[in-house]
């Protein structure tokens, strides 16, 4: 018998049972969805499918099977890219499915699984402060040498860091931000900057850029305090109280601000930020105010194209090859995959070309990247290959787990190619 995490964190568990049960359903087995699953056609099991997934979601939810770690670890290889949506023709609502079942089990794990997961989103993800100071000793830790001796004499290794630390970059300084910054000569609008959290320590040179080239546009820039992690990895993660935890800090950071669009330089972060409204139906709370934010959330390349640039606002030449990589949260979730093209091909002289297999998610996947570092690495690698053979000069993608990830596995493969969002090449190029 199932047993599933009692009421005390879970007020709406029948309901959510209810959904699992009807959701999948809905599944009509008719297997369109096997091909675009990424899993799928890495192992060739069938329960490693969306198919095969959402047929134990519902043998769970009618208390069919017991969660063994077995059923468990085919739940938790999903690396929810969502491609399987975009195929589905009974509109399958899988996302939602799979989130909904990892919350339900999560019980179930191992008291280490359990401990792990509330240390990272308990106290390290929400808390700010604490992400930047880790940023600072793991910067001065680069800088004297500390992390390559550790990885030389096998220690790291040995303490389990070794995949987060191929993620990770060279980091940059770690600057505070001002509460707004005004916009170059004449003002055309005000908009807020959504910094994210590991986005924040890793990331400050691409979101100085977007304030940079957004001032530059006459955009003024708020950047709210108290914001913090959009929710995402603690909702895929199984810990929806604590992802709406945040969702609802968020929202309150923001509501004071006076501005027309809420930006985001991460896709995956986007696509939680506007799904707010329905996270607060899911733990059935008010969503007046969720939808108030999430009608201003825009993914920044997509409002940089819909927004008129000044006259005098042209970009440079640039003779090189620039390679776009496909984020499955910008072209599964959002559907706005196509607006990084048409911004980057205002670039004069620029070959502007899709990464192949784009319909292939990277592996990066929020932390799948960390938790399932042999599947992750396995995807990488068919894009490094393309990478390879196509020999871009730049390669642009509009996510910060796809960049990381991607950008890893570039260095391991020693190729020549620079890692950039598509804001940080329009900066670059800008001529004002």
């Amino acid at each position: 018998m199932l047993h599933f995490k009692q009421d005390s964190c879970s007020p709406h568990k029948a309901q959510k049972m209810a959904f699992l049960e009807q959701g999948s359903d809905r599944c009509v087995m008719c297997g369109l969805c096997l091909p675009h699953c990424p899993t799928y056609r890495l192992t060739g099991d069938e329960s490693e499918s969306p198919r095969g997934r959402i047929a134990l979601m519902g043998a769970l939810a009618k208390d069919q099977l017991i969660p063994t770690p077995r059923l468990l670890g085919h739940l938790d290889r999903c690396l929810t890219c969502r491609a399987c949506e975009a195929v589905c023709p009974s509109l399958v609502p899988y996302g939602r499915l799979i989130d909904t079942a990892r919350a339900q089990v999560r019980g179930e794990r191992s008291r280490w699984q359990r401990l792990k997961k509330h240390f990272l989103h308990q106290w390290i993800i929400p808390r700010p402060m604490i992400l930047r100071g880790l940023g600072r000793v793991v910067r001065l830790a680069q800088l004297t040498g500390v992390v390559g001796l550790a990885r030389r004499s096998g220690l790291l290794g040995a303490l389990g860091g070794g995949p987060l630390e191929s993620l990770m970059p060279r980091l940059p300084p770690q600057r505070s931000w001002r509460s707004f910054y005004p916009a170059e000569n004449e003002e055309r609008g005000r908009v807020a900057l959504f910094t994210g959290c590991v986005a924040n320590v890793v990331e400050q040179p691409l979101l100085r850029a977007t304030v940079q080239l957004l001032n530059r546009l006459g955009y003024g820039v708020h950047i709210p305090k108290g914001q913090v992690c959009c929710g995402a990895l603690a909702k895929h993660d199984g810990e929806p109280e604590q992802a709406w935890a945040l969702a609802l800090q968020n929202v309150r950071s923001f509501e004071d601000a006076e501005v027309e669009a809420v930006l985001c330089t991460a896709s995956g972060c986007t696509a939680s930020l506007v799904d707010y409204p329905q996270w607060a139906q899911e733990e059935g709370a008010e969503i007046a105010a969720t939808r108030t934010f999430a009608r201003k959330i825009r993914e920044v390349n997509e409002f940089l194209l819909d927004t008129a640039w000044p006259r005098e606002a042209t970009l440079k030449p640039l003779e090189k090859r620039v390679a776009v990589q496909e984020p499955c949260s910008l072209r599964y979730v959002l559907r706005q995959h196509e607006a990084v093209y048409a911004l980057l091909r205002r670039i004069p002289k620029a070959d502007i070309l899709p990464l192949p297999y784009n319909e292939q998610c990277c592996g990066a996947a929020g932390s799948y990247m960390l938790t399932q570092p042999t599947l992750a690495q396995s995807l990488r690698a068919r894009k490094v290959e393309a990478l390879g053979k196509v020999q871009p000069d730049i390669l642009v993608t509009s996510n910060i787990g796809c960049s990381l990830h991607l950008a890893a596995g570039i260095r391991e493969a020693g190729l020549p190619i620079e890692v950039l969002h598509p804001v940080q090449l329009l900066a670059r190029q800008l001529n004002l």
